[in-house]
């Protein structure tokens, strides 16, 4: 691609993000640094959709980008967003002064990402080796169910209810709560999950009936088929994008905010495989899954004790304001970490 044919596309995604409408040839020619004709852009716009950049969606209408133009523009044009300082110290002081739990850090970063971005955002919990077990609860329900309530050195408290295949008393609830505490407590929840698989009759007091019985009522609590919870925020906000005025084309989407395990699947899809880089920029129908292959994904992991422990996301439509969007990610991913890193002892 030709120097003046990446100005001109540049051009024409700056503009239709910023207003949503098709982009003419005298619209063009006004945003140009240097002289150039409405007739000598029309061509070059001709060139453009022939290569597959940009498409006329009505014959007397301008021109709107295409998925391979707005790839093009991530990849090679967009110019870079920085965060303002005082913006940058505002959010800085929030994360030092408001919160003390996991789940507070979690919930005003993802509020935080859609009210910046206008976007609708996601941020994963942190993987379960991030916290450690500080103690281990059971309290016994009826028909031989309990509730296993597991805190955390974070403050975080889990809660599961757990059935028992051949059912206990009371007394054998206690002895199990404190076998458990015993042997689970300052591990994370995967060194957990592996010593509980490994004990057997001579690692419990109660022999095998009673080291069964330990594995049920955590087995739950430990495990996390669809992925770690997400925490969503903004969904309101894709109504607000002219693409989504009809319902029909918003249904799909709200399908996958409504499930934990597709929004992990959007997340770790997004978020880059190299871990040098910081963000990953998914447009279209490079997302796999179906409901969002009408917009964007912009996601980028955040690190506890420098490994990376989940991931921060926004999804908005093809038309996004990919600098600023990947700009807001990359900063809340860093400052997440940071705040997680504090909190879980690092």
């Amino acid at each position: 691609m030709s120097r003046r044919q990446e100005q001109i596309l540049q051009s024409i995604v700056n503009t239709h993000i910023r207003t949503a409408e098709t982009v003419g040839s005298r619209t063009v020619a006004k945003t140009m640094d240097y002289a150039l004709s409405p007739a000598s852009v029309r061509n070059v716009m001709a060139d453009l959709e022939e290569m597959g950049y940009v498409c006329q969606p009505h014959r007397s209408a301008g021109r709107i980008p295409t998925e391979a133009g707005y790839r093009h523009y991530v990849d090679s044009l967009m110019e870079t967003y920085e965060v303002e300082l005082e913006e940058r110290r505002r959010i800085d002081r929030l994360y030092v002064t408001r919160m003390r739990r996991i789940e507070e850090i979690l919930d005003f970063s993802t509020r935080l990402l859609s009210t910046a971005t206008h976007y609708t955002a996601v941020v994963q919990r942190p993987a379960t080796d991030t916290e450690k077990i500080e103690c281990v609860s059971l309290v016994p329900l009826a028909s031989g169910k309990v509730v296993t309530v597991i805190v955390t050195n974070t403050g975080d408290v889990r809660k599961h209810v757990a059935a028992l295949r051949e059912g206990a008393s009371d007394l054998e609830i206690e002895r199990i709560a404190a076998f458990l505490n015993d042997k689970l407590r300052s591990l994370t929840f995967c060194e957990a999950s592996e010593l509980l698989e490994s004990i057997n009759e001579s690692d419990c007091p109660g022999g095998g009936h009673m080291a069964d019985m330990a594995r049920q009522t955590m087995d739950e609590a430990l495990c996390e088929d669809d992925g770690p919870d997400v925490f969503l925020s903004g969904v309101e906000n894709i109504f607000d994008q002219p693409e989504f005025k009809d319902l029909s084309s918003v249904r799909p989407i709200l399908r996958v905010f409504d499930e934990k395990k597709g929004l992990n699947e959007l997340l770790e899809c997004g978020a880059p495989e190299d871990a040098a880089k910081s963000v990953r920029i998914r447009i279209g129908s490079e997302n796999q899954l179906d409901g969002v292959k009408s917009c964007s994904v912009v996601a980028s992991p955040y690190r506890v004790n420098g490994r990376a422990s989940g991931a921060v996301g926004v999804i908005g439509p093809t038309r996004m304001r990919y600098s600023r969007t990947s700009s807001l990610v990359t900063f809340v991913a860093e400052r997440l970490g940071r705040a997680l890193t504090e909190i879980c002892g690092g």
